[in-house]
This record gives structure tokens, C-alpha cells and sequence, in this order.
């Protein structure tokens, strides 16, 4: 198609060739060209118009393209023959015309088709138009009048035939060469296309295999993507369901037409509700109705419970409710709404929980031995009561059980325990008029109770008492036992519940002051008192800061000869506003407060420092108390201020009291047992004071013991009692060959009755006061003159 075109373009073209050669070749113009010729261009140009539509449809008419070429060759030969008639000379002029070159062009152009078909069509029809041509010429000028234009070389008839034969064959040449070279041409041609085909084909083939094969990879690859997440989402399915049957909550979902979408087991377990209910689908309406059938829902109307749960369920915020069942069972249902209706919802069983929640807050407001409230509940009581009192009087009594210490350490706690139990029942059953009976203690017990008559407040303490007076039978043990108490009274005493209980304490503990068995009402002088003690209590803690402590030596001679056998180290303090304060004043307050841990090990690290200074090797005794015993670090601390100082063992006398071994029991034998070992002395001060010092010295060793001094003070007025008492205890010790010190000897007559008596030595303001370091080194000096000189 694409050549039948370059035909008629190169056809088309030649005709305006033609026409513009003979235009600019005529002398006069345009104005000479003769209407034949340009006739017979403009057919031709028609023609090759005619040719370019027939071939546009995409189709070959083979037929009517042939019937074009003859007609074609047609024009060309009739554009020769009217040349005779633009120049106007014989016919036989045309035969040397230059035409026969554009016929020859008409038949070339034919070969672009690169087919032998049209060159064929065009050169026969050339051949029989030019050989016509040529006869028409002969006949209508003659053959002398065509061979006389040929001057030179057409000179007879002779050459004629042979000249226009020559040309017939050229032309015939021409058209066989030019049409088998088509036929070769399109041959290679068709085979080349053939091959180009192929190779595109291949190419083509080669290409959609590619693509073949990477849809295939690609296939493949998404299906195996499909598969591994299709596995993925079957496990995830698998753990979803055995987490949601494994859920301690019940759980169901539903859409905003409150159908079913999904639920655990547990959900129906908690409402004991069938399978069927359980289906995809089903309305919640059912479901509550079938609750309700079985009983599951909270007391009360069911219909009105219907219609609550279908409108709560309708809620777009969040929401925690709790549900108490017909059983007692609770239910806490936490709504949650989701995004185009419906929500989800919990269902969780706490029943345990609220019961464990309400044992733990009845715990923490009853005390766990006597069952009685505590402290927190008389204090919220207290606080309900103070603003509703309206002129009556409100008392405030803590009674306390004088000496539990001593039941429970004697007897096991065991008795302690049942005692107290005891104490709490009889006070409940005998006290009926009390607001409340607590427990605020180890050993005291509160009564709160309400009065109309101010005269009826001495009663209730004094009822008390005699409600608790008779004896207790525990265990095989029957127990007598006395109580103090300590009263305060709103609103006069106090008008918070802090203030009435901490004033009670106060005269509680004045009461104990007084002796067993007191009772004594809050005076404003005790808090008074109170807040003294608060004020020396921060003071001894920076006192012990700046180092305002110091320790001062009191001698101890050997009756044998009068020397010093050693010093007992005395704890001293200076306030820089008060000056001297007595250790009977502020020792209380270290050892409630807890700074007596401090101030011992202190106290027990200058004395090592300051005797390995002295040029004699005296002793230095310490005392140790039952807070030292207690924090488990007195030996440690024993063995760590003998190693700081370079105190030799030997030197140091740890001094302990009957209190000490009463609270620690077994303990504390075996501690001093161990310092013993490495050469320390243990000494039982105020022996005599308590009720158990003879079993004491059956259970342990003990290198000394200092006789209190109130055996020798009462010597002199009750001879024969206090001898007798002093008499009998250094006897036994001398049997178990134990050192005895008599403190207090503050006389000679005091001196000499106890060295008479056989006492190893002696302790007193007599025998010398306590003394500074600095006046020790003197003192030890002095006596070491003394021996120089009587030596």
C-alpha cells in the first residue's frame, strides 16, 4: 500500500515536472502552452490522485490499479503526440521529442511496488502505444518527410525501422529487466520481511515468555504470600480463640443492631446461659431475656431490669457498672462503645475481690488479735462525735495493763495473746455504754464514751478498773492484774481527735509515773511537759552533731590497799543555753526516742580512746543498754572501738543491768559469753534492785558484781536488815568467786562497814567524784608519785 503510494506521488509529481518544463521553456510562457498538453498533465495528475484512493481502504484492487497503469501510459503517449502540434511541425517531429525518457520514467516508477506486475502492465502497454505511435507517424507524414528531419543519421527509410526498432527493444529491455528485478527484489524483499517477521515474531515471543515467566514468579509469589498469611491469620485465629476461652473475664461483642457478632465460653459460664445462645447472630434481647430466665440479674422487677440493660447497652461513652446477682455473685460490666454502633463489653466475676477488698479494709480498721477497732476507726469515731458533742462531755480513756511485759516474757505470749483477748471480751460485755472500745496498743485499750453529768467521768476509768480487777484463768494460770489510765475530756482538754488521744497519753503516762494501778486526768502542765521533751530531744540530736557529749570518770578503789582499781565512764552534757542537764534527765529520753544506740556507741569508742591514753593501765568500765542489745551490733561495735583505740581487752568492764537480760533472753548470754572469751569483764550493775537476780547468776558468768547503793544507805538505819542483805551477797559471791563493788559509799563509816564486810571495792563521791579526762591523767600522776615515794 505504502508503494502504490510513492506511485502515485512520484507519478503525480512527474506530470508537474512536465508542465513546468514546458511553462518555462516556451519563449512567450505560459501564454504558449498548448491546452492539449496541459490537458493530458492534469489526467495524469487525476490518475495518480485515483490510484492514492484506491489504496487507502487498506486494500490491493489489483484489477483497477492495472486498468490505471494502461491509462496512464495512454496520456503519456497522447502528451506526446500533441507536441507535433505546440511546435508546430510535421508528426514526425515527435519521434525526436524527449518524451520517450517520461515514458521510460512512468515504467520506472512502477518498480517501487517492488513487484513485477505493474512494471509488466506498464512496459507492454509502452511498447504497443509507442509502436502505434510510430505507425501513425509514417502514415500521416510519410516516410520521405520523417527521413528528411533526420539530416545525419536518419538518411533513408532503411534507418528508420531500425532506430524506432532499437527503441521498441530498449523499451521491451527495460521493461523485462525492470520487471524482473521487481520480481527478484520483492522475492528478497518478502523473504527478508519474512525473516524481519520472524524475528519480531521471536522477538515478540521471546518477550511475552518473559512476561509469561515473571507472571508466573509473580503468581507464584502471591499465592505463597497467600499461603504463609493464610497460615499467619489461622494461627492468629487459633491464639485469638484460646486466648478469648482463656479469659477470666466473660466477653461478647455486638453490632449496632445488637446482634451477636462473637463471645467467649466464659461469658456464657458466668450467666449459665445454653450453647445456642452463643450463635453469630444472636439478639441481645434474647440473651438478657434467657438471664433472666434463669435468675442471673440483680433483684428487683425483670422487666424493668429488660428495659435498663436494652438502654444502657445504647450509652457512647465508656462505662464501668457493678451488678450484685440474686446469689450474691458480682458482676462488673465495663461497656465499651465502637466506632458505626455496637460495642464490646466485659463481664468480670469479682466476687472474691470485693470480698477480699472488704476483709482487707476490715483489717485495716480492727486490730487482728482482740478483733476491736483500731486506731484509724477511733479516730474517724472521734472525728464524728467531736462536732455533734452539744454541752455534754466527751472522755477519752486509754487504759493500759501494768507489767504485760513481764506476763508475756514469763509466761510466753502465747498467755500474752489470750490475756488481751480476754481484756477486750470482758471490756465489750461490761462496758455497754461505750461509743467504742479499741485497741491502740500492744497493752492499751481505749474507751470512748459520751456523759451528760461532768460527774460521771471519773466513772468510767474507775469502772475500768473494776471490770478488770478480778483475775483471768489462762492456760492453767490464773492472773491478777491492775490497769493504769489516763483521761481527757472535750472539749476542755482538746477539739481535735489527735489532741484528745496524745493528752490521754500524757496522763496515762504520768499516771505509770505515779506508780501501778493510778489513774490521772490530762492537766495542760503535761503537755507543757510534752513539749519540753519534743525540745531536749532535738537538742540531744545536735548536741551529739556538735559533739556537746563527753564522758567523765568516776574512781573505783581496792578496799585491799586503797589503790585505783579503775574508772566507770559517766555520760555528761553541756547545753550551751541550760548548761549542766543530769543524765536522769535526758538517758529517758535517748533511750525512747532511740538516740541511746548513738550515744552508747559513742560513748563506749571515747572511753577505749581516752584510756589507752592514760599512763596506768586502769580499767574503764561502760555501761551498754537494752536499745544497744537490741539493734544485734554490740559486739561488733565492742570489738571495733578496742581495735581503733589499741585498748587491750583486759582493760574494759562492760556494765549491764537486769533489764537487759529480762528483754533479750538467751541472746544476750551468748554475745557477752563471746566478749568474755577475749578477755573482757562483765559486770551486773544494781544488783539487788530487781526480782530475778539470783537466777540470773545461775544462768551466766559474770566477773562483778556493783551492789546498789541503797543497800548501804539504808545500813545505817535499818542495821540489821541492810547488813544482813549485804552480808548474804558478798557470801555468795564469794562462793562463786565474783568481784563485788558497793556503789554509793559516800562516808568513811559507809567505807569502812564494807571493807569490815569483805567487799573487793568501792564506788562513791567518798571514794571520789566523776572527773573530766584531763583530771584522770592528774589523778593517775598524783598516785604514781605516791608509790614512787613510799617505795
Amino acid at each position: 500500500m505504502r508503494s502504490e503510494k510513492a506511485i502515485a506521488c512520484a507519478q503525480g509529481g512527474l506530470a508537474v515536472f512536465i508542465l513546468l518544463l514546458n511553462t518555462f521553456g516556451l519563449r512567450n510562457g505560459l501564454p504558449d502552452l498548448n491546452g492539449w498538453l496541459a490537458l493530458a498533465l492534469g489526467a495524469l495528475v487525476a490518475t495518480s490522485a485515483a490510484r492514492w484512493y484506491l489504496v487507502r481502504s487498506g486494500r490491493l484492487p489489483e484489477r483497477r490499479l492495472d486498468i490505471l497503469t494502461m491509462i496512464d501510459v495512454v496520456i503519456v503517449l497522447a502528451a506526446i503526440w500533441s507536441y507535433q502540434f505546440v511546435f508546430d511541425h510535421p508528426a514526425s517531429g515527435i519521434l525526436k521529442a524527449p518524451t520517450f525518457v517520461m515514458l521510460l520514467v512512468l515504467i520506472g516508477v512502477r518498480a517501487l511496488r517492488f513487484h513485477p506486475r505493474p512494471i509488466a502492465v506498464a512496459g507492454a502497454s509502452a511498447v504497443v502505444g509507442w509502436s502505434a505511435l510510430v505507425l501513425g507517424v509514417v502514415m500521416a507524414d510519410g516516410v520521405p518527410s520523417v527521413t528528411g528531419d533526420y539530416r545525419y543519421h536518419l538518411t533513408s527509410f532503411e534507418v528508420l525501422p531500425a532506430a524506432e526498432v532499437e527503441r521498441i527493444v530498449a523499451l521491451a529491455a527495460l521493461t523485462f529487466v525492470l520487471a524482473l528485478g521487481a520480481c527478484a527484489a520483492r522475492g528478497l524483499l518478502g523473504r527478508s520481511a519474512h525473516m524481519t517477521d520472524y524475528g519480531e515474531a521471536l522477538e515478540s515471543a521471546r518477550h511475552h515468555l518473559r512476561e509469561s515467566v515473571q507472571a508466573r514468579e509473580e503468581a507464584e509469589a502471591a499465592f505463597d504470600a497467600l499461603a504463609t498469611r493464610d497460615v499467619e491469620i489461622s494461627e492468629q485465629n487459633r491464639m485469638f480463640t484460646t486466648a478469648l476461652d482463656n479469659m477470666s473475664q466473660g466477653l461478647c461483642m455486638f453490632d449496632s443492631e445488637q446482634k451477636l457478632l462473637v463471645c467467649n465460653h466464659r461469658y456464657l459460664e458466668i450467666y449459665d446461659l445454653p450453647k445456642r445462645l452463643a450463635r453469630r447472630g444472636t439478639s441481645f434481647r434474647d440473651i438478657i431475656e434467657s438471664r433472666i430466665k434463669a435468675g442471673n440479674f440483680p433483684g428487683g422487677n425483670a422487666d424493668t431490669y429488660l428495659v435498663e440493660r436494652l438502654s444502657s447497652v445504647r450509652e457512647p461513652v465508656r462505662n464501668t457498672q457493678l451488678h450484685e446477682l440474686r446469689d450474691g455473685r458480682i458482676i462488673a460490666i465495663t461497656h465499651q462503645p465502637m466506632e458505626g454502633g455496637g460495642w464490646l463489653a466485659t463481664h468480670d466475676d469479682v466476687t472474691q475481690l470485693r470480698r477480699i477488698e472488704a476483709k482487707l479494709s476490715y483489717m485495716a480498721r480492727h486490730d487482728a488479735l482482740t478483733d476491736l477497732p483500731n486506731r484509724t476507726q477511733l479516730k474517724e469515731r472521734l472525728e464524728q462525735l467531736l462536732p455533734v458533742v452539744d454541752g455534754r462531755n466527751l472522755v477519752v480513756a486509754v487504759v493500759e495493763v501494768d507489767r504485760f511485759k513481764e506476763i508475756n516474757e514469763t509466761l510466753g505470749p502465747s498467755v500474752g495473746d489470750v490475756l488481751l483477748q480476754s481484756v477486750a471480751q470482758r471490756l465489750l460485755r461490761r462496758m455497754e455504754a461505750a461509743e467504742i472500745i479499741a485497741r491502740i496498743g500492744a497493752d492499751e485499750f481505749v474507751i470512748l464514751q459520751c456523759v451528760d453529768d461532768p460527774n460521771e467521768v471519773d466513772n468510767i476509768a474507775t469502772q475500768a478498773q473494776s471490770v478488770l480487777g478480778t483475775s483471768f484463768d489462762i492456760e492453767g494460770h490464773s492472773l491478777t492484774i491492775t490497769v493504769s489510765a489516763g483521761v481527757a475530756v472535750a472539749p476542755s482538754d482538746g477539739e481535735t481527735a489527735d489532741d484528745l488521744l496524745k493528752r490521754a497519753e500524757l496522763a496515762l503516762g504520768r499516771a505509770k509515773e505515779d506508780g501501778l494501778g493510778n489513774i490521772r486526768f490530762f492537766e495542760h502542765e503535761l503537755d507543757g511537759r510534752m513539749r519540753a521533751r519534743h525540745k531536749l530531744e532535738q537538742d540531744m540530736r545536735i548536741a551529739l552533731r556538735e559533739g556537746q557529749f563527753e564522758l567523765y570518770y568516776q574512781p573505783q578503789i581496792n578496799l585491799a590497799d586503797g589503790s585505783i582499781a579503775g574508772f566507770e565512764a559517766l555520760l555528761r552534757w553541756q547545753h550551751p543555753e541550760r548548761g549542766f542537764i543530769s543524765p536522769s534527765e535526758f538517758i529517758a529520753v535517748a533511750e525512747d526516742c532511740g538516740l541511746i544506740v548513738q550515744l552508747g556507741d559513742w560513748a563506749l569508742r571515747r572511753a577505749c580512746e581516752e584510756a589507752a591514753s592514760w599512763a596506768q593501765p586502769k580499767r574503764v568500765a561502760v555501761n551498754l543498754s537494752v536499745a544497744q542489745f537490741r539493734s544485734g551490733c554490740v559486739r561488733q561495735s565492742v570489738i571495733s572501738a578496742l581495735g581503733a583505740s589499741g585498748l587491750s581487752p583486759n582493760r574494759l568492764e562492760l556494765e549491764i543491768t537486769e533489764s537487759v537480760l529480762m528483754q533479750e533472753g538467751t541472746e544476750v548470754p551468748a554475745v557477752l559469753g563471746k566478749l568474755q572469751d577475749i578477755g573482757i569483764d562483765i559486770a551486773l550493775d544494781d544488783f539487788g534492785t530487781g526480782y530475778s537476780s539470783l537466777s540470773y547468776l545461775t544462768r551466766m558468768r559474770f566477773d562483778k558484781i556493783k551492789i546498789d547503793k541503797h543497800f548501804i544507805s539504808g545500813a545505817g538505819q535499818e542495821l540489821d536488815s541492810a547488813l544482813a542483805i549485804l552480808r548474804s551477797v558478798v557470801a555468795l559471791s564469794q562462793s562463786l568467786q565474783i568481784k563485788t563493788v558497793v556503789e554509793g559509799v559516800e562516808t568513811a563509816e559507809q567505807l569502812a562497814m564494807v571493807k569490815s564486810e569483805g567487799c573487793t571495792e568501792a564506788q562513791g563521791f567518798y571514794v571520789g567524784r566523776p572527773m573530766p579526762a584531763q583530771q584522770v591523767t592528774a589523778l593517775l600522776a598524783k598516785e604514781q608519785r605516791g608509790r614512787k615515794m613510799v617505795s
